[in-house]
């Protein structure tokens, strides 16, 4: 799916905290982890076309490669499985991906269900 850009806006409560729990349960053994110090500052600055919970936290440069930092799976509130993906680029948080296992935009987990 395509990206969507947004207003700038803070990260949400929600957000964060299914960030959090992914990094802290799920993060990917040598992978350079960005400290979640401060992560309540991040700031969603796009998201996915398709209407899923996927946001975009850092604009990449042309030639800039995020990689994969964290890899989970977690419930919403819906009972729905989904995968949970954290980015990064250059020690910095780039973007939180949430991918659904149906054809329905993927909410966002609860983040005590975030597990390996």
């Amino acid at each position: 799916m395509g990206r969507s850009p947004v207003a700038v806006r803070a990260i949400t409560p929600a957000e964060l905290a299914v960030l959090r729990r992914a990094v802290q349960v799920g993060s990917i053994a040598d992978a350079d982890v960005p400290s979640l110090d401060g992560a309540e500052s991040l700031h969603v600055v796009g998201r996915c076309a398709c209407g899923c919970a996927s946001v975009d936290i850092r604009h990449l440069r042309r030639a800039q490669l995020p990689t994969l930092v964290a890899d989970a799976s977690g419930q919403a509130s819906t009972g729905e499985r989904v995968n949970v993906l954290v980015f990064a680029s250059e020690g910095q948080f780039t973007g939180l991906e949430v991918v659904s296992f149906t054809d329905e935009p993927a909410p966002l987990p609860i983040p005590s269900t975030i597990r390996v």
